[in-house]
C-alpha cells in the first residue's frame, strides 16, 4: 500500500480544510439566495430563517446580516399584527401561537448576533395574550371533559402548560381541570374493560398533588383486581428427537432458573401458577397444549404457557485424537483412544400462550435460542474399560468423561434461554390484557 510522505501531511490537511470551508461558503451563499427569493415573495419570516441558516454557516456574510435585520424586523411586525387580529377576534390561542413564532425567530436571530426590534411594551402584551390563551384552554378543556372527549381536554391543557408559561394561580386551574379529565378518562376506560389504561390514567390523576380525595387510588385498585389474569406456566419439556440428545441436567436447571427468576416474580397484572417449580409430574416430555389447557382450566387459569425444547444440534470442532497404550488386569497389551476438542451446542425452545378455555388454541407463540461452546475430553475403548490398568486421571475420562462439558454447556444454555424465554413470554401475556 502506498503511503503519503510525512512532509505532505500538513499540505493534505490544509487542502481538506480548504475544501470544507469552500463547501460551507457555497452552502451559506445558497441559503442567502433562497432568503432573497423568499423576501421578494413577501415571506419575511421564512426569508429571515434562511438568513439565520446562512449566518450559522458563515458569520462573515455582511449581506445576510443586513437582510436578516431588515426582513426580521418586518416579520416582527407581521407576527404582532397577526396576534392582534386573532386577539380581537377572541382567538387567543392562535394569537399566542403567533407570538410564539415571533419569540422563536427572535431567539434564532440573537443566536447569530442580530437583535430584532419589538415594541417597548411587548413583554406586557405578550403576558396578557398568554394568560388569555391559557384561560381559553381551561374553558375548552372543561367543555371537552363534559363531552367525555378526554383526549381533546388533555391536548388543550398540555398546550397551555407547555407553550404559554402559566403562573402559579393559572397552573392550579389547569391542574384542577387536568385531574377531572384524567379521572374521567380512567373511569371511561374502566367501563370499557381497558383495565391497564384505566390504571395508568388514574395514576396520572393521583400524581397531581392536592386534588385526589382517594377516588383515583380506589379506581386503580379496582382496575388491578379486575384486570389481573391468572396464568398457569408448565415446565419446559422435550419432544421426540431431542430427548436422548440432551444432557440430563439441562432441563431441571432451566426450569429451576425460570421459576426463580421469572415465574415466582410475575409483573403486575399477572397471577402465575408455577407448575414448573413442582415439575408438574410430566418428566422430560413436553405437555401437549390441549392437556395443559384442560389442567389450567381446572386451576382457574385463563391462560396457560407450554414450552418445549424442540431442536438440538451438536457439532465437534478442533478435535485431536490420541492413541494411548495400556495393559489389562491380566497383563495383556492393548490401547484406548482419547479425543478432545470443542463441542458446539445449539438449542431452541418453542413457547405458546394458550387459551385455557379454547382447547389448546395458541394465542401467541415464539422461540428462544441459545448456543454453547465448551471443551470436551473423552476416552473410548473397544471393550470393557474397567478391565484396564489406568491412572485415576485417565479413568475419569471413561467414568464421567463429559462432566465438565455438561456443566459448562448447561450453564451457557440455561443462561441464554432463560432471559429470552422469560421476557418474551411475559410480553406476550401482557399483550393479552386490555
Amino acid at each position: 500500500m502506498r503511503r503519503t510522505p510525512t512532509h505532505r501531511l500538513p499540505l493534505l490537511a490544509a487542502a481538506v480544510l480548504a475544501a470544507m470551508l469552500a463547501g460551507a461558503c457555497a452552502s451559506a451563499n445558497k441559503r442567502l439566495e433562497q432568503g432573497m427569493q423568499l423576501e421578494q415573495q413577501g415571506r419575511a419570516a421564512d426569508a429571515a430563517e434562511r438568513y439565520v441558516q446562512a449566518l450559522k454557516k458563515d458569520r462573515s456574510l455582511v449581506d445576510a446580516r443586513q437582510r436578516l435585520q431588515q426582513s426580521g424586523d418586518q416579520a416582527m411586525g407581521d407576527f404582532l399584527r397577526e396576534a392582534d387580529a386573532d386577539a380581537q377576534a377572541g382567538r387567543y390561542a392562535d394569537a399566542a401561537d403567533a407570538l410564539g413564532h415571533l419569540d422563536g425567530l427572535r431567539a434564532d436571530a440573537a443566536g447569530v448576533g442580530v437583535q430584532l426590534t419589538v415594541p417597548a411594551d411587548y413583554a406586557s402584551r405578550r403576558r396578557d395574550v398568554f394568560d388569555r390563551a391559557a384561560d381559553q384552554a381551561v374553558s375548552m378543556a372543561n367543555a371537552a371533559v363534559q363531552a367525555r372527549n378526554y383526549t381533546e381536554a388533555v391536548r388543550w391543557l398540555d398546550r397551555a402548560g407547555r407553550q404559554w408559561e402559566p403562573g402559579p394561580e393559572l397552573r392550579g386551574r389547569l391542574d384542577r381541570v387536568r385531574y377531572d379529565a384524567l379521572f374521567g378518562w380512567a373511569d371511561s376506560e374502566m367501563q370499557a374493560g381497558r383495565f391497564r389504561s384505566a390504571f395508568d390514567r388514574a395514576g396520572q390523576a393521583a400524581a397531581l398533588s392536592g386534588y385526589d380525595d382517594g377516588r383515583a387510588a380506589s379506581l386503580q385498585r379496582e382496575a388491578l383486581r379486575r384486570g389481573t389474569v391468572r396464568v398457569a406456566v408448565f415446565p419446559v419439556g422435550t419432544v421426540q428427537g431431542t430427548r436422548n440428545k440432551l444432557p440430563d441436567d439441562v432441563l431441571p436447571a432451566l426450569n429451576r432458573s425460570l421459576s426463580d427468576q421469572y415465574w415466582s416474580r410475575p409483573p403486575q397484572w399477572l397471577d402465575v401458577i408455577d407448575e414448573s417449580s413442582r415439575g408438574g409430574g410430566y418428566g422430560r416430555g413436553a405437555i401437549e397444549p390441549s392437556n395443559a389447557a384442560s389442567i389450567g382450566q381446572r386451576m382457574g387459569a385463563r391462560l396457560v404457557v407450554v414450552m418445549a425444547l424442540d431442536s438440538l444440534r451438536q457439532t465437534e470442532g478442533d478435535v485431536v485424537t490420541q492413541r494411548r497404550t495400556a495393559k489389562t488386569r491380566s497383563g495383556a497389551d492393548t490401547a484406548y483412544t482419547v479425543r478432545e476438542g470443542r463441542m458446539e451446542t445449539w438449542a431452541r425452545v418453542s413457547w405458546r400462550v394458550v387459551d385455557a378455555a379454547g382447547w389448546g388454541s395458541a394465542l401467541d407463540q415464539g422461540t428462544a435460542t441459545a448456543r454453547s461452546s465448551a471443551n470436551f475430553r473423552k476416552a473410548s475403548y473397544n471393550g470393557d474399560w474397567r478391565t484396564l490398568q489406568l491412572p485415576a486421571s485417565d479413568r475419569e475420562l471413561f467414568d464421567d468423561g463429559d462432566t465438565g462439558y455438561n456443566r459448562e454447556t448447561t450453564r451457557e444454555l440455561v443462561s441464554g434461554l432463560e432471559d429470552e424465554l422469560g421476557r418474551e413470554v411475559y410480553d406476550a401475556l401482557l399483550r393479552r390484557i386490555p
